[in-house]
């Protein structure tokens, strides 16, 4: 499974990719912001390799030393702008409902968060 992850806490970011390694082997690529996370997307339908699955943060930068943006809701409409049927999971500390995309889980340590994506990375696969 391909996975792109696209967050700017290192620290979520490992809790992640942990979660998604205890369901299935996986190659997760990272991205810190939302310009590269894009350009790796294009990179891999480029390469015909598109991901089976992008996992999101809502607020991350729109390009490398900017601040911090809703940079999810971009990608989010980005990629279904595009007709992709890459699933997408939002992973915020904020909690979000988003119908269209596979689902949102609040990232937070009263939630039961690393459950919650283990039955949407499971969703993602019998999807694909």
């Amino acid at each position: 499974m391909k996975v792109l992850n696209i967050e700017d806490s290192p620290f979520k970011h490992y809790d992640v990719s942990k979660v998604v390694l205890s369901c299935t082997k996986a190659e997760i690529d990272w991205s810190t912001n939302l310009r590269d996370g894009l350009e790796k997307i294009q990179y891999a339908l480029d390469q015909w390799q598109p991901y089976d699955l992008i996992i999101t943060d809502m607020f991350y930068p729109l390009k490398p030393g900017q601040r911090d943006e809703e940079a999810g809701k971009i990608l989010i409409q980005n990629v279904m702008d595009q007709g992709l049927t890459t699933p997408i999971i939002l992973c915020s500390t904020v909690k979000y409902d988003f119908p269209e995309i596979l689902g949102c889980i609040h990232y937070s340590d009263l939630a039961d968060w690393e459950s919650v994506l283990k039955k949407l990375v499971e969703k993602a696969i019998t999807q694909k």
